[in-house]
C-alpha cells in the first residue's frame, strides 16, 4: 500500500485502502516498519572505539528477511553479547545503530552505536550482534496526506474497534511549527475529508484538553504528540499535515495508530 494519499482516477476503487487492524501490531499512517523481517544476526569478528563512538564489525548468519537488499538500518535496536575486549565494554542491550557499512557480497557489517569509553584501536573479538528491523519516517511537508484505511465494523467487533489511539513522531528537522489532524469521510474522496475531534490529546509532558489536532509543534518544539478518538463513526479515516511551516528535506513523520 502506497505511504501517501494517491487522489489518481487511474486504477479500481480503494486500491490504496487497507483495513484498519485491532491485533497487536500498530497500523502506520506514515512511515512504515517491516515486521516480517528477521532481526539481522552477526557473528562478530573485531570491536573498536574512537571518541566515543563503537564499532563493531561481524559476518551475517541469519536474518534479514528474504530480500538481498535487505540492509542494517540507521535507527534500529541492537545488542551486543559475548564480546571480551577490555573485560567486555562493548556489550551492551540494547543500543541503537548511528551508522552502517555494509557489503552484502560477504555478509560482513560494521555496525556503529555510542559508548562512552576511551578508545579502543580495532581488536579481534568474538560474540554475537543483533540488529532489528526499525521504523522508517515518511518525508512530509504541508498538505501530506497519508493512504486511507477502512474502518469496519461487524457483528464479532466491540464498540471499543471504533476507539482509536494514534501516537505521532518527528524524525529529521523539526520544524517550527506544524498541525497533524486525523481526518474521515465515508468516500474516499481528497475533497470530502474533514477533520475529526480528539477526545483527549497526549504531549510529551501529560495530557492536553480535546482538540482537532491529532499532533502539533509550536516554537520548534512538540506541544502534542498524540491524541485519542472515542468512537468513529465513519468510514475512511487518514492523517494529514494541516499545516507545516519550517523543516526541510529531511523532515520526517511517523504516525501510528491501534484500534
Amino acid at each position: 500500500m502506497c505511504a501517501l494519499y494517491s487522489n489518481s482516477a487511474f486504477g479500481p476503487p480503494y486500491k490504496n485502502v487497507a483495513r484498519l487492524s485491532t491485533q497487536i501490531l500498530p497500523n502506520y499512517f506514515f512511515g512504515s516498519r517491516d515486521y516480517k523481517t528477521q532481526p539481522f544476526l552477526f557473528d562478530i569478528t573485531s570491536v573498536a572505539i574512537t571518541s566515543n563512538v563503537a564499532s563493531v564489525t561481524g559476518t551475517l548468519v541469519s536474518g534479514g528477511g528474504t530480500s538481498p537488499n535487505a540492509v542494517p538500518t540507521v535507527g534500529a535496536k541492537m545488542g551486543v553479547q559475548g564480546t571480551a575486549t577490555n573485560s567486555g565494554a562493548f556489550n551492551v542491550d540494547p543500543a541503537t545503530v548511528t551508522a552502517v557499512t555494509w557489503a552484502p557480497s560477504t555478509g560482513i557489517a560494521s555496525i556503529r552505536f555510542a559508548l562512552t569509553h576511551a578508545n579502543v584501536s580495532s581488536t579481534p573479538d568474538v560474540g554475537q550482534m543483533v540488529v532489528q528491523s526499525a521504523e522508517v519516517a515518511d518525508l512530509v511537508s504541508s498538505g501530506s496526506a497519508s493512504a486511507p484505511y477502512a474502518l469496519v465494523f461487524t457483528p464479532d467487533e466491540s464498540d471499543n474497534s471504533r476507539c482509536l489511539g494514534f501516537q505521532a513522531r518527528w524524525t529529521g528537522t523539526l520544524p517550527s511549527a506544524a498541525t497533524v489532524a486525523l481526518q474521515g469521510s465515508n468516500v474516499d474522496d481528497d475533497a470530502q475529508y474533514m477533520t475529526i475531534a480528539n477526545t483527549q490529546g497526549c504531549a510529551p509532558g501529560g495530557v492536553v484538553a480535546s482538540s482537532d489536532a491529532l499532533a502539533t509543534i509550536a516554537g520548534s518544539a512538540v506541544t502534542q504528540s498524540g491524541a485519542l478518538y472515542s468512537f468513529v463513526g465513519i468510514k475512511f479515516i487518514r492523517a494529514k499535515v494541516l499545516s507545516m511551516t519550517g523543516g526541510d528535506g529531511t523532515t520526517g513523520l511517523i504516525c501510528t495508530c491501534f484500534g
